[in-house]
């Protein structure tokens, strides 16, 4: 029973995501940074800022789902940082670098893999990736937004696109209101 309820949810979710677009409207800056999640870090004192996720579906079937994540320290410095889930079915694709604008991501690194649900069209794998990047890039991109490549082992990426108008609401939610 919990697989097939498993399952459902999974499907109605790859469903719901097939028809985005790569474009988020003007008025969606608002609900990106009235959607950010902003926490308290206890560990440092400073502040984490979860963007909303971005969901979309590749040509191989790839589930993707990202995001953008800062850490704001008690000082003021900010780290940033793109997360990358990316669900798909078997065989094992095992991603391993990530291009930013054409450029390879020295930032790159694999946070997790995981093997869920087996059904006659295969088994289910999940991948989480998170690519660090700076302050300056991202205001660089604000004006058009940018494009990541996931590439795995065996030959098959995923595009990625990191909209303008999500940027600008996640700064500014990040930003904090200005006085």
């Amino acid at each position: 029973m919990y697989r097939i309820i498993v399952l459902l949810i999974v499907s109605l979710g790859l469903i719901a995501c097939r028809g985005n677009d790569k474009v988020v409207s003007a008025w969606e800056i608002n609900d990106v940074y009235q959607s950010t999640i902003v926490s308290s870090n206890p560990s440092t004192g400073g502040k984490t800022y979860q963007g909303p996720p971005i969901n979309t579906m590749d040509a191989a079937n790839t589930f993707e789902m990202f995001s953008l994540r800062a850490e704001k320290s008690t000082q003021g410095a900010k780290t940033y940082e793109l997360l990358v889930h990316l669900t798909y079915f078997s065989p094992w694709r095992y991603y391993e670098s990530a291009n930013l604008l054409n450029k390879p991501a020295s930032t790159f690194k694999v946070v997790s893999r995981e093997a869920g649900i087996c059904e006659a069209r295969g088994c289910v794998f999940k991948e989480l990736m998170s690519i660090q990047v700076t302050d300056a890039f991202l205001r660089e991109q604000t004006d058009k937004g940018f494009q990541v490549t996931i590439s795995s082992k065996t030959g098959i990426s995923s595009d990625l696109f990191v909209p303008a108008q999500y940027l600008k609401g996640f700064l500014q939610a990040v930003d904090g209101p200005k006085n």
